[in-house]
């Protein structure tokens, strides 16, 4: 697979595989089953479902068939699936069969018979990694500054909400070429220039009629779903 074609958002996340699969091998190792357990764990909740998984639902769901992005994402979850099923296979060792079973449907052949992952070194990324550590750092504001007015009954779900969030001339450079409505889940956001190193976020309630199809709220036209 050429990651380099893949998104960011997806190289990132493989970023965090190559690094899980380092703890992995050094607790199974040991025989540290509570720990490799606990890490498995993190990564499905906080990485996968509550970062990973919430960007790109509208990618899966919105998209068209033929979008380069969509294909990326599946790309990446087949990678995902493979990797996931042969770490929980020692934990969950009946579910993880079912599993395979389903999925390789005209291979009899037992998960448990599978080696573990072989996780290509090029997956280590520390340039990106520490550019994602400040998108995340932006990405908390926002959601910080949407649940504000969301507890104030303002607006209700986070695609009611417009984002302006200022940043300063470092942080702008490198958020550059980053769309905040789409990792924020927001129907738009735009970047203004502070002299300040704070991360402050305006949230707005977003105005105009809603797309029926991926409900972000805009006074003109879907660009996305326009007919």
């Amino acid at each position: 697979m050429d990651i380099s074609k893949l998104p960011e958002l997806e190289q990132f996340m493989l970023h965090k595989i190559y690094n899980l699969n380092i703890n992995f091998e050094k607790n199974f190792k040991i025989y540290n089953f509570h720990t490799l357990y606990k890490d498995l764990l993190n990564f499905c909740t906080v990485d996968l479902s509550a970062f990973y998984f919430d960007i790109r639902k509208d990618t899966l769901y919105c998209d068209t068939l033929d979008s380069a992005k969509r294909k990326s994402t599946i790309v990446f979850l087949n990678v995902l699936i493979e990797i996931l099923l042969k770490w929980f296979a020692p934990i969950l060792s009946f579910t993880t069969e079912e599993i395979y079973s389903l999925l390789k449907i005209n291979i009899n052949k037992s998960v448990h018979l599978e080696n573990f992952p072989n996780i290509p070194s090029k997956w280590n990324n520390i340039d990106l990694k520490n550019k994602w550590n400040e998108l995340i750092k932006v990405r908390e504001a926002c959601n910080s500054s949407i649940e504000l007015k969301r507890a104030s009954k303002e607006i209700g779900s986070s695609l009611e909400a417009n984002l302006i969030i200022n940043l300063n001339e470092k942080m702008i450079k490198i958020t550059e070429g980053v769309d905040f409505s789409e990792l924020c889940i927001t129907s738009d956001a735009k970047i203004e220039k502070s002299k300040s190193d704070e991360i402050v976020v305006k949230t707005i309630k977003a105005e105009g009629q809603k797309c029926p199809v991926c409900w972000k709220i805009s006074k003109n036209r879907c660009e996305r779903h326009s007919l």
